[in-house]
């Protein structure tokens, strides 16, 4: 009896091995790509996102990983609100792929009225409208059906600019290479001249203009597969500052220099494979970035260059539990004038808890940790008060999260004048995260920095 039992065991597991051996090693063959609902958008547009095509095999146990890759990279084209992608089998061999997709509002004639400052919350101490830009900005996102994208911005107010873009991800036939040129003429009264105590200084003259700017830019980008995208960039760029800029600062753009027309080359290389690149919860990121001002062409006296790198990762712990970190770096070769300068506290280059400063500098590190809890995870919403289909749908995402940061600014030059340069940084705080369509993100942080200062704090960017 004991034989006979343990021969059935021996039995089971042995036949137990060899199906799950079928199962590592079955696969099938792609057999049709069906595409459905792209009325504006190519068929090769999206295709070009799939990391199979026809003929291809794919083996069983992949096929869920397949699926979501596949939704993840249409969906980051930006082009759709919604995307399903379906296997169905036509026998044990041969499997289609049914991809449903529901595309954009592409048009978009707007107003501007934006705040001009380094963050939302440094223009909400003040609450001064002279800060505001105001004018109209067309865009036609997907022009042609091919991801192109056109636009033109004219606005008045803080920073009166004209300007237009015009992009074309995919030249050739192998929708491996593209093109994008831009032009911007801009002028100020008021100027950032330096910094006080990690505070901006400006100059300010109600009868002239104190700064004016002329910037045109040709990209060339390379995407040989799906996730590293390779661009290099040549940029003119004429400045022209008054008398009395130099009189604050006789380093803005150079030693008592009042204008600069140079040349810049920029190459920039990223790596994406995150699942939703507006909000991520899964996937990682990084870029590195080489960027010289000054070719010896036209000024000679304008020569800097740096260097910059960044990584990000995402991790789904465990069902609705999240994981997010940063680190990235920035180092100058040389020392900038004041215009080239760069450093910490602008947009979402920040540690949390420093809102209200900005700490300019040579080279920068900056680390940020994240927990978040899916509160409510890609929930659909319908707005029937509204008659238009591509915005009565709305998917909404709410994130509960716990955060920490860190970083470093070096700035030799002034190293007396700014308290926080030379400085490690610190920030921790809780956060509620809203993500929803078109991109869209609303972040309320309740922050506390190595100051001792708190704050509450909104922003309109995923936090990294």
């Amino acid at each position: 009896m004991f034989f006979k039992t343990t021969a059935l065991v021996v039995l089971f597991f042995v036949l137990f091995k060899i199906g799950s051996a079928q199962d590592s090693t079955s696969f099938v063959i792609v057999n049709e790509i069906k595409l459905i609902g792209n009325k504006t958008t190519r068929d090769h547009i999206i295709i070009r996102e799939l990391p199979f095509q026809i003929g291809d095999t794919i083996l069983v146990q992949d096929l869920p990983k397949t699926i979501e890759r596949s939704h993840s990279n249409i969906f980051n084209t930006s082009l759709f609100n919604f995307i399903t992608v379906e296997p169905v089998y036509f026998n044990d061999t041969y499997i289609s792929f049914y991809i449903t997709v529901e595309e954009r509002w592409y048009w978009w004639p707007l107003p501007v009225f934006e705040i001009q400052e380094t963050n939302f919350n440094t223009w909400w101490q003040t609450r001064n409208l002279d800060r505001a830009n105001y004018g109209m900005f067309v865009a036609k996102e997907n022009f042609r059906g091919r991801k192109e994208r056109i636009s033109f911005h004219a606005q008045g107010g803080y920073t009166e600019q004209a300007g237009f873009s015009y992009s074309i991800p995919y030249l050739n036939r192998k929708q491996t290479q593209g093109v994008s040129v831009s032009f911007r003429y801009s002028r100020n009264r008021e100027v950032n001249y330096s910094t006080l105590d990690n505070k901006r200084l400006f100059i300010k003259d109600d009868n002239f203009f104190l700064r004016k700017e002329i910037s045109a830019k040709a990209t060339y980008e390379f995407r040989p597969k799906l996730y590293n995208n390779h661009s290099l960039q040549l940029a003119y760029s004429n400045i022209e500052i008054t008398d009395s800029i130099l009189f604050y600062n006789n380093n803005y753009l150079s030693k008592n220099k009042n204008a600069a027309e140079f040349f810049s080359l920029t190459y920039y290389l990223k790596r994406d494979k995150r699942n939703n690149k507006s909000y991520p919860t899964k996937g990682y990121f990084y870029d590195f970035q080489f960027t010289q001002n000054g070719l010896g062409i036209l000024d000679k006296r304008t020569n800097n260059s740096f260097f910059l790198i960044g990584y990000k990762k995402f991790i789904q712990l465990h069902n609705r539990w999240y994981f997010a970190s940063l680190i990235r770096g920035k180092t100058a070769l040389n020392k900038p004038p004041f215009y080239f300068l760069g450093g910490l506290g602008y947009g979402n280059h920040l540690v949390r808890g420093y809102e209200y400063y900005v700490i300019n500098g040579e080279h920068y590190a900056l680390g940020k940790v994240q927990i978040r809890y899916a509160l409510l995870d890609n929930k659909i919403f319908r707005l029937n008060f509204l008659p238009f289909d591509k915005f009565n749908k709305v998917p909404l995402s709410i994130y509960l999260g716990t955060y920490v940061d860190g970083g470093y600014v070096s700035e030799a030059t002034v190293p007396n004048q700014n308290f926080l340069n030379e400085q490690w940084m610190t920030g921790t705080g809780f956060s509620i995260d809203l993500a929803t369509y078109y991109d869209v993100v609303f972040r309320f942080e309740y922050s506390i920095n190595n100051l001792n200062e708190k704050g509450l704090f909104i922003h309109f960017v995923a936090p990294l």
